[in-house]
């Protein structure tokens, strides 16, 4: 146990400062455990082919490739021209345009980055064009983007779901509330830095005139993409792996047909960018797996347990603890591979403290959702100002009051239990 213990607080954390790839330390602890434990070589090898044989894990580069072909297909301009029409009129309204166009593609693909490359790449340059600064339309694109893991379908909502054999229906309903909250938030904030920004903030004079019915008309086929899929799953006609094949199908035609702008380049791009994200993804959940598994059989949840019910009786003062680490192991570990590591450490100990695994699902996620932002890995802030063509630390300093708006959201999620549990218990109460 003490040979354990030691690979785990010196070998790992080495390896991540040396710069070997997530996956790859992941799988050297993983074996290194087993070596030292003394089990068969073939133990490593069936845990990594069943970390991927998960059908629920089929889901994920399912959305992520129904979101792309959206972006190449032409379907995002028409959500984005919505919020322009009903936030156009404001003085430095593009702040706005932009959270809310990300929180409704969020609900579309499921995917962070992928977010603010699709929003970001329309409204930076829009931004920039009106006169506001280079560093605020990246961080308001890269804040944006951070809905992406909220917003069901999420992808780390699925990875979680399995890992803490929690029904994912459920956390997709119950990041509902908390993600139009944060949202709004975020966007009160990005109203007053716009207000602030030093630039002559003016109306969005390319916002569409007109009914915004004829708009809301316009875009129904984009809008009702998350009608489909979300009502689809909560509805019981399908479950989310079959819900993110239908948007494939769904985004496919509509782009083809109806909007007619999807070309063979444009698919194949969508394609490749699923492919390399997804299998990106694959080869953590596999290898994680492994790790996962030898630290749960050296009952390392369980004496983390221990050690904590020592600390506390109190399940606010442990959650506050946890988030506190996660904030700090964000800051340097990918999202994906901080909640395969830590949900079977942490899903037993918030459990015995009696606190709602769906519920703790959410407070991760928003927690998670500030590692987006935070460098030195902050993978939204790299996408967002490449698209901005400026320096990283620019974005890094103008991202500080999201930050602090992300964290004063995941206080209201934790103090306020029923943000998260009303609507899955609701819908439950329906079936």
């Amino acid at each position: 146990m003490n040979d354990v213990i030691l690979i785990l607080c010196v070998l790992f954390p080495l390896l991540l400062l040396l710069g070997v790839p997530i996956y790859v330390g992941l799988g050297i602890v993983g074996l290194t455990i087993s070596y030292v434990t003394d089990a068969p070589l073939v133990f490593a090898t069936q845990n990594v082919l069943n970390g991927l044989d998960q059908f629920p894990l089929l889901a994920i580069p399912a959305f992520i490739l129904a979101g792309n072909i959206m972006e190449k297909g032409g379907i995002t301009e028409d959500i984005i021209s919505i919020f322009r029409h009903a936030f156009g009129h404001i003085t430095g309204s593009l702040g706005l345009v932009t959270i809310f166009s990300c929180m409704f593609f969020a609900a579309i693909s499921g995917s962070g980055p992928g977010t603010v490359a699709a929003i970001g790449a329309i409204m930076i340059p829009a931004m920039i064009k009106y006169g506001y600064p280079a560093s605020y339309a990246a961080s308001v694109s890269a804040t944006g983007g951070t809905l992406g893991v909220m917003i069901p379908p999420s992808n780390p909502l699925i990875i979680y779901g399995i890992i803490a054999n929690v029904s994912i229906a459920d956390l997709f309903a119950a990041g509902m509330v908390p993600g139009i909250l944060t949202a709004l938030m975020l966007a009160f904030v990005a109203y007053l830095l716009a207000r602030r920004a030093g630039a002559v903030m003016t109306k969005d004079e390319n916002a569409p005139r007109g009914s915004i019915w004829l708009l809301l008309w316009k875009a129904k086929f984009a809008l009702f993409l998350p009608v489909l899929i979300l009502g689809g799953i909560y509805s019981g006609i399908f479950t989310p792996v079959e819900a993110s094949v239908c948007a494939v199908v769904y985004a496919l035609i509509v782009s083809v047909v109806v909007y007619r702008q999807l070309t063979w380049a444009g698919l194949s791009t969508a394609f490749e960018g699923a492919i390399k994200l997804g299998g990106a993804l694959m080869i953590i959940v596999a290898c994680s797996t492994l790790f996962a598994t030898v630290i749960t059989l050296e009952r390392i949840p369980q004496d983390v347990v221990a050690t904590f019910s020592g600390l506390t009786d109190s399940p606010i003062v442990i959650i506050l603890i946890i988030c506190a680490l996660l904030i700090v192991i964000g800051t340097f570990m990918e999202t994906i591979s901080a909640i395969i590591i830590l949900a079977p450490i942490l899903v037993p100990l918030v459990v015995s403290y009696g606190v709602n695994p769906v519920h703790f699902g959410i407070i991760l996620i928003v927690t998670i959702e500030i590692a987006f932002l935070t460098p030195p890995l902050g993978v939204n802030l790299f996408v967002a100002s490449q698209i901005a063509n400026i320096k990283f630390e620019k974005v890094a300093i103008a991202i500080l009051p999201f930050v602090a708006t992300l964290m004063l959201a995941m206080l209201i999620v934790i103090f306020f239990p029923q943000l998260s549990l009303w609507l899955p218990e609701t819908l439950r109460s329906l079936r």
